[in-house]
């Protein structure tokens, strides 16, 4: 696939993933929309290692890979905060609502991270 298509995937799994958190204010949907929140974050995790994939075959010979660049360490440990906060709603530790805020402040980190990708 393209890098390219694996961006778009990328874009398509993280809107799922807003979607299943969106379902979490919701009393009824709550079951359903989490579906669409695992959906979301296999996609974006197949996708973002393809993109890693893609861009590690863009650099010099010399150079280290994508996988050991720590943005994209601190991109697969975002994931799984974005994974497991409907757990911690779920169980009642966190409300909902502040679930869905620590989501939208995770999710601006991790387009910022995937834009910038910044050197630490």
């Amino acid at each position: 696939m393209t890098l390219q298509t694996y961006h778009f995937l990328h874009l398509i799994g993280l809107i799922l993933v807003f979607v299943g958190f969106g379902g979490l204010l919701t009393s009824e949907g709550a079951k359903k929309s989490m579906k669409w929140h695992g959906i979301g974050l296999i996609i974006s995790l197949v996708s973002g290692f393809g993109m890693a994939a893609k861009y590690s075959k863009l650099l010099p010979p010399d150079a280290p890979s994508y996988y050991t660049q720590p943005w994209v360490i601190a991109k697969f440990a975002l994931w799984l905060v974005l994974g497991f906060l409907p757990v911690l709603a779920k169980r009642r530790v966190i409300s909902a609502q502040m679930v869905v805020l620590i989501a939208m402040i995770v999710g601006a980190l991790l387009a910022w991270l995937g834009y910038f990708k910044p050197t630490f």
